[in-house]
């Protein structure tokens, strides 16, 4: 029976898949040759009113084949007319069921955090403290953001008669008021400074937009949520119907149960029209996607489907426990060969790497987030285009703070009869300051005093 990922043909028509691998693994280790053949009827064995079983099961009966490798349920009914090996995997039934466009989540203390993701916010504190330290910098580096306290001389332009409003407390308060929209009592000067005034409120202007933006669509748009979540949930209501696989261990399942829920569920599919199974797995995938369908399949198979396709989820645990088995005709001197076969390969992690290679390993494309992380939460990419920005509006400002120097070092080098490089230099070691100051302001009084004492002349 051909059924992914057990028993595929490739674009070859070549057979592969897990249980082909298997049987590789075990003809290697017991030296045997094959041959595939398939049953006529697709399917694994149901027995009729009549008591004669179809699919692999009555092929088996008839003596029609050696042995079936192949996604076989281990059941009562069929041990009674074949034998099985020990399981070569565990599962049960489960419910699957299309997945919700949102799935509904809790409200937490932090909601207000979630608009922005943490690599964002974390952008966001580093980018407000390089502003404000920017800001001083280039406060403290740009000439015209200094302003006269006590002014002796025209030439007198010391720190210790000029005053800087951009202290390290002033920048940081200028930064976060501007981040709140509240603005501050400090204001820039410089051409240097306005520059990055103007940049970081842009960017908080555009970064708070976006937040707003998307906090509102959180606390506004209903979600929906999985209307079923449990087997109970799924008996108790009547507009999503649920069926299995015509002629299957899980169509057995449901009609042979004596739980009461199994049984009215088992009720409800058989008096269901139009009818509500079906011939292969993925005609009820097709169905559940479609909606208002829910389809009971074995677990192994579910969770191949749900690693490639986002829009199925599996509601509530195992209905039952049972596992697959290599089946074998009735009294077959090979099934405890076999059985020793399947337990050596199972110690030595075979199966289950097979496993992870069919499931995982050959699945196309990346696989199935969250929703919640993908859908809730701004990517970084969306909103890191407005760092970039800042970042290039900081660059010019320090350029310009530096031109800025550049200009006043080189008008005052005549004043003060002082070349540009040492006027940078007395910047740099603080030769501007008190010391040089008062010896020019001293140099200045004592010239008015020898002035004042000279005779006028005539």
């Amino acid at each position: 029976v051909q059924e992914e990922p057990f028993v595929t043909k490739n674009s070859t028509n070549h057979y592969e898949g897990f249980c082909i691998d298997l049987l590789n693994e075990m003809a290697a280790i017991l030296k045997f040759n094959y041959t595939i053949i398939e049953v006529q009827d697709g399917s694994y064995g149901i027995e009729d009113e009549t008591g004669r079983w179809n699919g692999i099961i009555g092929v088996l009966q008839r003596h029609e084949a050696d042995l079936s490798v192949s996604a076989v349920t281990i059941t009562y009914s069929r041990v009674e007319v074949v034998d099985f090996t020990l399981p070569f995997m565990h599962l049960g039934i489960s419910i699957l069921l299309a997945r919700a466009k949102e799935d509904s989540e809790k409200s937490s203390l932090f909601t207000f955090l979630e608009p922005l993701s943490l690599p964002v916010w974390v952008s966001l504190i580093g980018a407000y403290l390089s502003v404000s330290f920017t800001m001083y910098l280039l406060a403290r580096f740009s000439p015209y953001e200094w302003y006269d306290i006590e002014k002796i001389d025209e030439r007198d332009r010391s720190i210790e008669n000029q005053k800087n409003q951009f202290s390290v407390l002033n920048s940081l308060w200028f930064a976060v008021g501007s981040l709140m929209q509240q603005g501050s009592d400090v204001i820039p000067r410089a051409a240097a400074t306005r520059v990055v005034a103007v940049i970081w409120w842009m960017f908080t202007q555009i970064l708070i937009s976006s937040y707003t933006a998307q906090l509102a669509a959180f606390l506004t748009v209903e979600r929906m949520s999985t209307p079923i979540e449990s087997t109970a949930d799924l008996a108790s209501q009547q507009k999503i119907r649920y069926g299995t696989l015509k002629s299957g261990s899980t169509m057995d399942f449901f009609r042979e149960s004596r739980i009461p829920i199994y049984e009215r569920m088992w009720s409800v599919m058989e008096s269901s029209s139009p009818p509500v199974f079906v011939n292969s797995s993925k005609e009820g995938i097709a169905r559940v996607k479609a909606g208002n369908y829910a389809y009971m399949m074995e677990s192994s198979m579910l969770e191949y489907y749900m690693e490639r396709d986002c829009q199925l989820q599996s509601i509530g645990g195992l209905l039952d426990s049972k596992g697959y088995g290599i089946a074998l005709p009735k009294g077959s001197p090979l099934r405890d060969l076999l059985s020793r076969t399947v337990l050596q390969l199972q110690e030595r992690t075979i199966l289950e790497a097979l496993k992870n290679k069919w499931w995982r390993d050959m699945r196309e494309g990346p696989s199935c987030a969250p929703p919640a992380e993908t859908s809730r939460t701004s990517p970084p990419q969306s909103v890191f285009g407005i760092f970039y920005v800042l970042i290039t509006g900081l660059i010019i400002a320090m350029l310009m703070a530096f031109g800025e120097y550049c200009i006043e070092s080189r008008h005052d080098s005549f004043r003060l009869k002082l070349t540009v490089l040492g006027k940078m230099r007395d910047w740099w070691l603080g030769l501007s300051g008190a010391e040089k100051a008062e010896k020019a302001r001293n140099k200045l009084r004592n010239m008015q005093l020898d002035t004042a004492g000279q005779p006028f002349p005539k």
